[in-house]
């Protein structure tokens, strides 16, 4: 195992607080501020730094800004092409394809990190499984308990990071009260957080009281009562996709999900950015309409930024995002997201480091 990096950063974005001039680990399992009296005594000549100490990189770290909702198989992700995005998290494709897609997004961005959630769980003819979209394996169709258990336990065993199951009452049947504890059940004792597919009518209130961690999408179907609102801001995280409605002309739709985020938000939850990407739009980066409802929504400032990074959805991995060092506060962040750049850790262990050596966004920077 690699020793981590130690570094000396002009600024750095750790646990939602900015700070200057700070001595910070980077490792595979994210970035921490070292504090001043654990600082290596040898760390502070830049002539003579011991190997894998950083002694100084010119510019800002951050987490890996993150979209929380993504189909790789319907993007453009295997273009190399320049992106603010640093982490996706894939949720939902066959299980055997997901290899090779991870593997290609991965080539054509370096530093990329990659989750996924294999499968949709679903009931026999539940969604995705005549969806039209989704491909042969995407939908894990069970028939009870035992093909719950068998489903997920295999998932987990290839690295799944979270386990989705699709609650739409509205495109076939839905799992049963029985199936769904079965499918949290498992989940929970596999350690991985349940996502769920919400819609239709008394859907979103099903997830909730099966323990759901995560709704993949804002619920649009239905306004939900405040006092759904309120149990659900203490308990769980919504991943945004307002935008997707508006791409597909449904401003009901869109108007419904706004005014339910926005009052989960002010109660409190937690919200991810994250965009459906592949459902109307392909381009591998940060969607600007996501993030203007994001704002309508009334996520702005440090929200947005939280929002952004994802901090709390998933364990913090290899990949630190980067930026000249004139970004010192999450509103100056927000203004130059397009200046992100993403590395993984290992490319940050060289002797002296300037942002401007970083990564496909230097032009923008010079």
């Amino acid at each position: 195992m690699s020793a981590p990096v130690i570094a000396r950063v002009e600024r750095a974005r750790i646990g939602g607080h900015w700070v200057t001039d700070a001595v910070v680990e980077l490792s595979g399992t994210g970035m921490r501020l070292i504090p001043a009296d654990e600082v290596p005594e040898d760390e502070v000549p830049e002539d003579e730094a011991p190997e894998g100490v950083r002694t100084r990189i010119r510019g800002a770290l951050l987490p890996p800004i993150t979209d929380a909702h993504v189909h790789l198989g319907l993007t453009d992700a295997a273009q190399s092409a320049s992106t603010a995005l640093g982490r996706v998290l894939d949720l939902g494709w066959a299980p055997d394809a997901l290899p090779a897609l991870v593997e290609a997004a991965r080539e054509a961005h370096p530093g990329l990190d990659v989750r996924v959630a294999g499968p949709l769980h679903t009931a026999v003819g539940g969604y995705p499984a005549r969806s039209g979209w989704a491909p042969p394996g995407a939908a894990a169709e069970l028939g009870g308990a035992d093909d719950a258990a068998r489903s997920i336990r295999a998932q987990a065993a290839a690295g799944a990071s979270v386990v989705k199951v699709a609650l739409n009452a509205e495109a076939g049947p839905a799992p049963d009260d029985a199936l769904l504890e079965a499918i949290a059940t498992e989940a929970r004792a596999a350690g991985l957080p349940l996502v769920a597919h919400v819609q239709g009518r008394g859907q979103a209130e099903r997830a909730l009281a099966a323990g759901v961690d995560v709704l993949a999408h804002t619920p649009w179907t239905h306004r939900l009562g405040d006092d759904v609102i309120r149990a659900a801001a203490a308990s769980q995280t919504w991943i945004s996709t307002l935008a997707m409605h508006g791409r597909g002309g449904d401003d009901v739709a869109f108007a419904r999900a706004t005014d339910n985020l926005a009052r989960f938000a002010a109660a409190g939850g937690t919200v991810a950015y994250g965009t459906d990407l592949g459902n109307g739009i392909g381009r591998f980066d940060l969607d600007p309409q996501e993030i203007a409802a994001l704002r309508q929504a009334g996520i702005e400032g440090s929200a947005l930024v939280d929002a952004l990074l994802a901090e709390w959805l998933l364990p913090a991995g290899p990949t630190v995002g980067v930026v000249a060092a004139d970004v010192h506060d999450d509103e100056s962040l927000i203004a130059n997201l397009h200046r992100v750049t993403h590395l993984h850790w290992h490319d940050l262990d060289r002797q002296d480091l300037d942002r401007h050596d970083l990564g496909r966004h230097d032009l923008e920077d010079a």
